[in-house]
């Protein structure tokens, strides 16, 4: 009937997860799968995946808070532009923003040191001294 694999009851719920990522893995690489530019961001090694919601950097899965997964597709949108901490603010949870600044500045400082390898030189998320954060 065309099934490429099947499990038989009972099954561990492992193996059933190993079994789908393997087949989604195939499909992706072999078959007639393509990704739709707005689907994966990439900015250098940092890589953001809007259908699986994962963020990659150098091929390594990182886990990220819903907040800070938004904050870094923003700037990953919108690269080269400069993004106040209000607008980061405002775009992230939709309300406005007032005396957000540390707010917007504590989730970049852990997007940072969830990706960069040299927090003191980031590679990716820079600051615009008195303005705002960019790509």
């Amino acid at each position: 009937m065309g099934a490429d694999d099947y499990v038989t009851k009972p099954f561990n719920p492992l193996e059933l997860v190993a079994r789908v990522k393997s087949n989604l893995r195939r499909y992706t690489s072999l078959g007639n799968y393509t990704e739709e530019s707005s689907d994966i961001l990439r900015y250098k090694e940092l890589e953001l995946n809007n259908i699986s919601k994962e963020v990659t950097v150098d091929g390594e899965l990182v886990k990220f808070t819903p907040i800070e997964y938004k904050i870094l597709e923003l700037l990953l949108r919108n690269q080269g532009r400069v993004f106040s901490s209000r607008k980061v603010y405002e775009n992230v949870w939709e309300e406005l923003g007032y005396n957000c600044d540390r707010i917007v500045a504590v989730h970049i400082r852990r997007i940072r040191e969830k990706t960069e390898i040299n927090t003191k030189d980031p590679k990716y998320i820079k600051v615009v001294w008195g303005v705002g954060y960019k790509i």
